[in-house]
């Protein structure tokens, strides 16, 4: 198992020493995270294989999808890391609307690692959609958000009716120097990280 960070403005400054991967915000629709640069590169630094995610929201909130993914393409600049779509925007997002994230992404040359959800979210907004799909599965999964060492951790989550993740994050409350993070698992050799 790999363990690694998933990344924002709000974790600013964080050291990524003694984590193999990081994933980085991009945007937030079409808000781009001032971060990422600065995030990008200390990570870079650390040795992290890398990949980044863009947090999807519903074009009922007022911007499209093709808005959201040139937002994305601003902040990434020449880079071309793999982008996992985060599907949990609380207006709800449909599957066509991730389907057409996932196609527009790839059109103009971003591979899409996959899609970050939870179980919840993705039953009652994709129904019976299969996540493979759209490349891996990175599910967040919780419990009781209590365990912040992976050693404490019980079995690999198994959703019924889900792909295996390939990620799996844990924890919502970990800590790295007095900056809160989301702590995450990946399976050795998994897709969606560089």
């Amino acid at each position: 198992m790999r363990l690694g960070v998933d990344c924002s403005e709000y974790q600013a400054g964080i050291n990524f020493s003694g984590f193999d991967f990081a994933i980085l915000r991009t945007t937030d629709g079409t808000y781009q995270d001032p971060c990422f640069a600065q995030l990008l590169a200390a990570a870079t630094e650390a040795g992290c294989a890398l990949a980044t995610y863009h947090f999807l929201r519903s074009p009922s909130e007022g911007t499209t999808i093709a808005e959201q993914v040139d937002a994305a393409l601003d902040v990434l600049g020449p880079h071309r890391l793999p982008m996992w779509l985060d599907v949990e925007s609380p207006a709800g997002l449909s599957l066509l609307d991730v389907r057409n994230a996932h196609a527009t992404f790839r059109t103009v040359g971003i591979p899409v690692a996959g899609v970050y959800t939870n179980t919840r979210y993705w039953r009652r907004h994709m129904r019976l959609a299969n996540p493979a799909e759209f490349g891996a599965l990175w599910l967040a999964q919780w419990g009781d958000n209590t365990v912040t060492d992976p050693a404490l951790l019980g079995a690999w989550p198994s959703p019924l009716g889900m792909p295996r993740p390939q990620l799996w994050q844990f924890t919502s409350r970990g800590r790295v120097g007095g900056i809160e993070v989301d702590l995450n698992l990946a399976v050795a050799g998994s897709v969606g990280l560089r």
